[in-house]
């Protein structure tokens, strides 16, 4: 494409590339940005020292290298600031004493149900037991206690609490990872050091202000209009941001280009109506749009915006047209240069890939659209926003697959309504927010005005959320096949340069899907058994992926009004390793750290069979798995002493409940489920929560039957299970322990963990070691155990 052939964008490539490469490959040194001067230097030297030129190709050559190199000791800067950020290197549960200014206002919860949410604290000092904590002046997220007063942005606080780990990824990436998402602090108590003050944070009291400004002028939408104007989602209902992510309008809670675009638009109409001169107007919209966007906290996304709009103006300054394709290049070499990490943030991806996707395929698009449907002022701007939803839509959807499992192809037809609404939503409220401190009466009617349209886009957002097949989940396919289609669409544009416009763009996304379809055939090799203990908290979530590429699922994870495994856990794990749908769902029993998140699995991919003792605990919760069973169509099974299923060499065998114990149970868990997985010559013995008096059952009627490579503690580690008779029946090699970080049981039990070491049997836990993987080599001669 001509674009590549531009200067600054193939500058700018180079750049990424050594910068990517600088992030994935730890062997990168750092000095790799010095070995970039040394390469210009040479290239700047050589006609002095040979007497002759250098080559235009050589000298392009070098520059390119020179910026690769600096990229990729960029990247290891970063990479290694990352690994030695404090937030990093914090132990769980590390008690800190932390001083520093909340970055945001804090309103107490109404009642004792709400949750307090994680809020921004810039910390100034950071030690844990009396010893200074060394690079820790950044910002962590920080939950006060609860009965903490209202606190304005800007206030200083003294901080007594405890560094607590945000559960680990279910699909842990070989990217480094960010550490503002790797813990919080729990505060235990919180005093004010010093009232908020303009002097000392005048950007976090300039915050405080419009956020209180908000929340006075939309007491009923203020969350919704704190996401809109300054990108805070803290007090966002959780329910209302997953309809957001349902529909695919999740990106207009986010500030990016719509809503920079907007306030650069305002401003520089307000400075015509009051005869500002162009150039003037053109710098003061820069300044203001820049303390705008220093003001929010400038997430990148909302910096690439901020850059490009600036870059547009100048242009009209300096009369000087330039390439859009230029203006991108030069905002993402700016913020991929300040903040390497940046390049993994799926915001700045989905920004930049939008952009991207509505410069490239626009014009085509609309060139193969209807002359009459192109004409008209009705039908032609409503044609163009068509085309402009569909063309960004194409371009963000895999990287919307690929980090968050979903597409909304619905979002299509959605943001039409929606984009309108959102922008006069945020027009509202920046004019009822300049306008109150001269007239309140007339912001209060702005603001009236502002809330219809807040409400309206919530209802285009519920209604976009219920279309049925509206969003799905998808299988995340493997980063290098996405770049290979990618390669593929734009070697084959290049190619067919000289044929006809319509032949080029239908041979390019020929090549791209024919490389997405068969490149994966080509590459796929033998698959052995992986077993995938997942850290979901306090309860069972355990993923099997047979050698045929299908997956049963043991458990799912507990649920609650705060956290449903099930959503947050299991689904994005199965989506992430391509699962299109369960074969089979064992619930061990009806307690809700076992079943809680199997509806939101059932509700978000097809699940053939679901198996269970069947006993009628009519408790809500097992109610609710079976009402959502039957709605899904899902079959169900009774796990029964000595059933098997049997999937791609995998066997399942149930060695208990026996038919004896049903009628009266004194506890769920006796007649939990206990499973004997078994391929080739591996085997592993899944437990469930069944007390010891079931483990002496089992080891009366199996015997050396129950010997078993792996076992999966029973009942989390509890002091009633995993009894010393099973252990020498069993003699595993390795224990998995699945339980919570600091759980109110106490799980796992220490003397359960002492009798497990005592007969040599190494031990891990997903409270310590997070999601604990077993993989088994094709035929299961030999495996090994993976944490992450």
């Amino acid at each position: 494409m001509t674009a590549l052939r531009i200067p600054l964008v193939s500058a700018f490539l180079a750049f990424l590339g050594g910068l990517l490469l600088g992030l994935r490959v730890e062997m990168v040194p750092a000095s790799a940005a010095l070995a970039a001067v040394l390469v210009l230097a040479a290239a700047a030297l050589h006609r002095p020292v040979t007497g002759m030129a250098m080559p235009r190709r050589a000298t392009h050559a070098a520059l390119l290298a020179a910026l690769a190199l600096a990229g990729a000791g960029d990247a290891a800067l970063a990479r290694s600031d990352a690994a030695g950020d404090c937030r990093s290197t914090l132990a769980d549960g590390a008690a800190l004493s932390v001083t520093g200014a909340l970055a945001a206002d804090f309103a107490p919860p109404r009642d004792s149900t709400e949750r307090i949410p994680l809020l921004p604290l810039q910390v100034a000092r950071a030690s844990v037991r009396g010893q200074l904590v060394e690079r820790c002046d950044v910002e962590v997220r920080l939950r006060l206690p609860r009965g903490a007063p209202a606190l304005a942005a800007g206030t200083e606080l003294r901080v007594m609490g405890e560094w607590r780990l945000l559960p680990s990824p279910v699909d842990p990436s070989r990217w480094p990872a960010d550490p503002a998402y790797r813990g919080y602090v729990l505060a235990r108590t919180a005093a004010v050091a010093a009232p908020a003050a303009f002097a000392r944070h005048p950007l976090l009291a300039l915050r405080g202000r419009a956020e209180r400004q908000i929340r006075r002028l939309f007491p009923r939408n203020a969350p919704l209009a704190d996401a809109l104007v300054l990108g805070r989602r803290e007090t966002l209902d959780r329910a209302v941001a997953d309809r957001f992510a349902a529909s695919g309008l999740v990106h207009l809670l986010a500030i990016s280009g719509t809503h920079v675009a907007l306030v650069a638009a305002a401003l520089m109409l307000l400075a015509r109506v009051v005869r500002v001169r162009r150039d003037a107007a053109v710098w003061l919209t820069i300044v203001l749009v820049a303390l705008y966007l220093a003001m929010i906290g400038a997430p990148p996304s909302a910096v690439r915006s901020g850059i490009m709009t600036a870059l547009t103006l100048l242009t009209l300054v300096l009369q000087r047209p330039s390439s859009p394709f230029s203006i991108i290049a030069a905002a993402a070499f700016v913020i991929l240069a300040l903040e390497p990490m940046a390049a993994l943030d799926a915001g700045v991806q989905l920004s930049f890939a939008g952009v991207l996707g509505i410069l490239v395929l626009r014009r085509a698009m609309l060139d193969r659209v209807p002359p009459r449907l192109r004409e008209g002022k009705v039908v032609r701007p409503l044609t163009e926003s068509l085309v402009v939803s569909v063309a960004a839509f194409v371009a963000t959807a895999p990287i919307a697959a690929h980090h968050f499992g979903q597409a909304a192809p619905v979002s299509i037809l959605a943001n039409l309504p929606a984009i309108p609404l959102s922008s006069l939503a945020l027009v509202g409220i920046g004019a009822a927010c300049a306008i109150e401190p001269l007239s309140p009466g007339l912001a209060r009617l702005v603001a009236d005005g502002a809330s219809l349209a807040m409400d309206a886009l919530q209802k285009i957002v519920d209604v976009a959320a219920a279309v049925p097949g509206g969003h799905a989940a998808v299988a995340r396919p493997a980063w290098w096949l996405w770049a290979a289609a990618a390669l593929a669409f734009l070697l084959a544009l290049e190619w067919s340069a000289r044929m006809r416009q319509r032949v080029r763009w239908a041979v390019a996304p020929a090549a791209a899907g024919t490389v997405f379809l068969l490149l994966p055939l080509a590459a796929a090799p033998a698959r052995g058994l992986e077993i995938v203990i997942l850290d979901v908290g306090q309860g069972d979530a355990i993923a099997l992926h047979t050698p045929g590429d299908r997956w049963v699922l043991v458990d799912a994870g507990p649920a609650d009004e705060h956290f449903d495994a099930g959503a947050r856990r299991v689904l994005p794990y199965l989506r992430a390793h391509g699962a299109r749908r369960v074969e089979a769902m064992v619930l061990t029993h009806p307690h809700v750290d076992h079943i809680g998140g199997a509806p939101a699995v059932m509700r978000g991919m097809p699940v053939e069979r679901l198996i269970d003792p069947g006993l009628a605990f009519g408790t809500p919760q097992y109610l609710g798995v079976l009402a959502v069973a039957e709605s899904t169509h899902v079959h169900w099974a009774a796990a029964r002493q000595d059933r098997a299923l049997r999937i791609d060499g995998v066997e399942l065998t149930f060695l208990w409940p026996a038919a004896d114990v049903l009628d009266a149970p004194a506890d769920a868990n006796d007649i939990s489920a206990v499973v004997e997985l078994r391929y080739g010559a591996f085997s592993m013995l899944l437990t469930g929560d069944a007390p010891d008096f079931v483990e002496h059952a089992l080891v009366a009627r199996y015997g050396d039957r129950l010997r078993s490579a792996v076992l999966k503690a029973g009942h989390h580690g509890s002091r009633t299970a995993s009894s010393q008779e099973l252990l020498e029946t069993v003699r595993p090699a390795l224990a998995v322990i699945s339980c919570g970080r600091r759980n109110r049981y106490g799980h796992p039990a220490p003397e359960t963990v002492a009798r497990l070491r005592s007969d040599g049997i190494d031990v891990a836990r997903t409270d310590l070691d997070g999601t604990v993987t077993i993989d088994v080599d094709p035929g299961g001669r030999s495996w090994h155990r993976e944490t992450q």
